[in-house]
This record gives structure tokens, sequence and C-alpha cells, in this order.
């Protein structure tokens, strides 16, 4: 027996199609459970939720609280079997996912954190720039190819991990102060935790048969919609630089000053790249300087918080 676990927010647009391909999905050796958090949804996403009860071995919640990581949290508690396969919302898994992950787990039993392969899956065909230029990695998740084996915690992405049940035996939970949730949030819960449980001694490994489609909406397929994505991707990359023990030093204005130099850096590059015809490095260096400025704003409201404490 293993459990899939997701969490939904506002989801009812997109949420038939992910059921439908759920309900496609062979058995594994054991059985399979689904349960599916409905998180401070304001549409239809619960309506969706309860007309899939009959095809799927469904249960479904309400976290009333906005947030990924409570929706999580709660939901681990209706976990059943030996492993938790976590996605989200906006995934089309192929038909043998749940195969492959119940294979993966039997023939490395000295795992405990598994990375499955993530590809996206565009709404609406993409532009060329969007498919030749664009980070897929940072913008929707999708992993880079390599194959089965032990991997750093950094390559265990959200959309399609499994952790033996076994761990959140023994406490541990996803942070509820990082991750996704309503407005500017921080981005890396997911390697907050691996990271998290790898340096107690938890094992990593990548399952490259198990694999998903992630969702790419239309709306998700713009540029200020990456630059936004970035903001977000720094945000957490400075909590974690700052969990890892970097930046203890001095501040300016509330951020490291080498972060403001790093700023300075890149707004020159970002300027350099827009008087050029390079459309490549011109999307590059708005990614990079929104990074950084993600990371400074991370930066300054948790000085903020600090001196709001003090």
């Amino acid at each position: 027996m293993l459990t899939v676990l997701f969490a939904t927010h506002n989801g009812a647009r997109w949420l038939p199609r992910v059921l439908e391909a759920f309900a496609a999905l062979e058995a594994p050796a054991g059985g399979w459970k689904l349960v599916a958090v409905e998180n401070a949804s304001t549409d239809a996403t619960a309506q969706v939720l309860q007309s899939f009860l009959t095809r799927l071995p469904l249960t479904v919640l309400r976290a009333p609280a906005p947030g990924k990581n409570r929706a999580l949290n709660l939901g681990l508690a209706q976990a059943a079997g030996d492993l938790v396969v976590l996605t989200d919302d906006d995934v089309l898994p192929a038909p043998d996912w749940l195969v492959r992950w119940r294979a993966a787990a039997d023939k490395n039993p000295d795992w405990d954190v598994f990375g499955g392969r993530i590809v996206p899956a565009f709404e609406v065909p993409a532009p060329d720039w969007l498919l030749h230029w664009a980070p897929h990695d940072l913008a929707y998740g999708a992993t880079p190819e390599r194959p089965a084996g032990p991997v750093e915690p950094g390559f265990v992405f959200g959309g399609n991990m499994a952790v033996r049940t076994r761990v959140f035996a023994a406490g541990h939970r996803f942070a509820e102060t990082v991750g996704p949730a309503p407005g500017s949030y921080a981005m890396g819960s997911e390697t907050e935790f691996t990271t998290r449980l790898a340096g107690l001694g938890y094992r990593c490994g990548f399952c490259p048969e198990a694999v998903v489609g992630h969702l790419v909406r239309r709306e998700q397929m713009t540029r200020d919609w990456l630059i936004g994505r970035a903001m977000r991707f720094g945000r957490g990359l400075y909590r974690r630089e700052l969990a890892a023990g970097a930046w203890r030093g001095p501040r300016l204005l509330g951020a490291p000053p080498e972060l403001w130099h790093t700023l300075a850096r890149h707004h020159l590059r970002a300027l350099r790249a827009r008087i050029s015809s390079d459309a490549r490095w011109r999307l590059h260096s708005e990614l990079q300087l929104a990074e950084t400025r993600g990371r400074i704003q991370e930066a300054r409201a948790g000085a903020q918080a600090t001196t709001r404490e003090g």
C-alpha cells in the first residue's frame, strides 16, 4: 500500500484533467489511496474533488488556513502504507507512475526520500523563446536528465517525490513558514525539507522511470510570470543560505552589503543586455536580476521582523 498526497488551492479549472489522469493509473502491488487537501479555495475545487469520489480511492480533507505545507501536514494524518508519494494538483502522471514508484521503493530499501522525473506539459503551444531559452527547472520544476541512483537533496522536486512513511512517523513535517501561500512567498519548501532530512542522515535517490508532466498554464508562459517566479526563488534561496550559516555579518539597509554589490552588477548586466540583439541574454539577465532582488527582499523582511520582535 502507498498513499498519494497533494494540496490544491483554486484548482477547479485544471483538476478535472488531472483527476482523469489519476483515474487511468495502473494500480501498484498492494493498492493505493489518494488524499487531496482542499486549501482555502474560493472556486469550485471542493465540488470537483467530490465528483471523483466514486472513481478514485479518494479521501478529501479541507485545510481552511492558507498555505500548501499546512495542508500537506494535515493530509499526512491520513497516510497509509509504507510510502507517501507527494505531488501537486497540476500534474499529469504517466499510467505506470505508481507501479514505478512501488518498484523503486522495493528495489532501494535504504533510500528514505525519492525524486521522480518531471517534464513540462504546456496547456497551449509554447513560443520558441520559452521552449529554448527559459530555465524549465526554475520555472516549471522540470528535472534535469539523470540516471537512477543516489542524489543530493536539492535534486528532489516537490511535484514528484516520495517519502518513506517511517520518516513522518519519526515526527518530521514540512515547514509551514515557507512554500506556496497567497501573495508573494519564498520558494523551496521541498528543498528545505529534504536538506533538513539529509542533515539527519536520511538518504535520497532518483527514479527517472516515475514520470509526471507538469501542466504549464497559459498565464505561466509570460516573461512577467517568470520574473515573479525568479523573485520567489531568490527569497527561498536566501532563507536556505541563512540556514546554512551564510550572511552573518553586518547589514546595509537590512541586507548584506555583498548582495547590494551583486544587485548593482546584475543591473549593469541587464542594461547591457537590453541594448543588445541577444534576446536570450536579455531574458537570463532579467531573471538573474529578479533572483537577486528576491534575496534582498527576503533579507530586508527578516531584518524588519527582528526589529519588531526586539
